[in-house]
């Protein structure tokens, strides 16, 4: 046998030696069962145990698998919107990382509601379903498309209370669209639906300034794009962000009504919690004069403003 068949059954043998295992399933308690078992490659190094939580919605939901060690490390934990996530991790065979428990708040009640946070492969018509709590009466189902940069996990799933409503934010950024929508039902597993893309429909007449603020001035008043609305977007917006990962932002484009009323915080809770848009209904509107400067600071003064009246509530 020559030479270089002996190194690569060497090199088979060590690799499947020295392979770490892992469980491999996506649950509500994280219980994957004994098949469930996933062997990772050579250059994963660690076993994740994934947690996803949604406030207000019954979506508790449990990923594991392989990774490495640095994405371990990377992992963007904690809140986004109402969206809370946190990965816990371990490097030896089949290993534990977490002795996970998960509780619900109030008793059973007569409603059951599919349950899940994540992609459509692993929250679709058929996801599981699990019984509802306390005043938690009716099903949600939220999905969701976002602007580059923006991802998060797009379906979330489960049982809430009388304080959701059907709601559609829709809005567009340059030639980007992205929307949030919210469906509640009141039958058993009703939250079954599939997941048909949102259109951006056709131009309705409207028409504002774009842009998107990267740092580089896109925003200045004299590199200020022309847009097209098209469908429900009747509204001009103009949006300042600032959260803990970002910082300031602003961006300008057209948007539904929904995104600036007293009941946007759908938009909020999902992924701006610290967004503040204005709206207005004629062309052109969204103006808002040169934003570098002391108009610049101006903007970020009135964001730190509404953020503290906000915390005060």
């Amino acid at each position: 046998m020559r030479p270089y068949v002996y190194l690569g059954i060497i090199l088979f043998c060590l690799h499947t030696a020295n392979s770490l295992r892992c469980a491999k399933c996506v649950s509500k308690k994280g219980n994957c069962n004994e098949t469930e078992v996933e062997a990772c490659s050579s250059y994963q190094d660690a076993c994740f145990f994934e947690v996803k939580d949604f406030i207000g919605v019954s979506g508790t939901t449990v990923k594991r698998g392989c990774t490495t060690a640095n994405y371990c490390r990377r992992y963007p934990g904690g809140y986004k919107g109402h969206l809370d996530r946190t990965m816990y991790c371990c490097s030896s065979d089949l290993c534990e990382p977490v002795d996970y428990h998960h509780s619900h708040t109030g008793a059973e009640n007569s409603m059951a509601c599919q349950s899940c946070i994540g992609n459509e492969a692993e929250c679709g018509q058929n996801a599981w379903s699990e019984p509802c709590h306390g005043n938690a009466d009716r099903c949600i189902q939220i999905s969701q498309r976002f602007l580059p940069g923006e991802e998060l996990e797009p379906i979330i799933k489960g049982c809430g209370d009388s304080s959701f409503r059907d709601t559609l934010v829709a809005y567009q950024i340059g030639k980007d669209f992205a929307y949030v929508e919210q469906n509640v039902c009141g039958l058993r597993n009703c939250n079954n639906r599939s997941f048909p893309d949102i259109s951006p429909g056709q131009p309705n007449g409207l028409k504002c300034y774009t842009c998107r603020e990267t740092g580089k001035g896109e925003c200045d008043r004299e590199r200020l794009q022309l847009l097209n609305c098209t469908g429900i977007m009747d509204r001009c917006v103009h949006i300042i962000s600032k959260d803990r990962d970002v910082p300031t932002t602003i961006q300008k484009g057209c948007a539904t009504e929904s995104m600036c009323t007293s009941y946007s915080d759908i938009y909020y809770k999902l992924m701006r919690q610290d967004s503040y848009p204005t709206c207005c209904k004629k062309s052109f509107c969204n103006r808002a004069g040169d934003h570098s400067g002391p108009e610049r600071l101006l903007a970020v003064a009135g964001v730190v403003l509404w953020l503290a009246l906000m915390a005060g509530k």
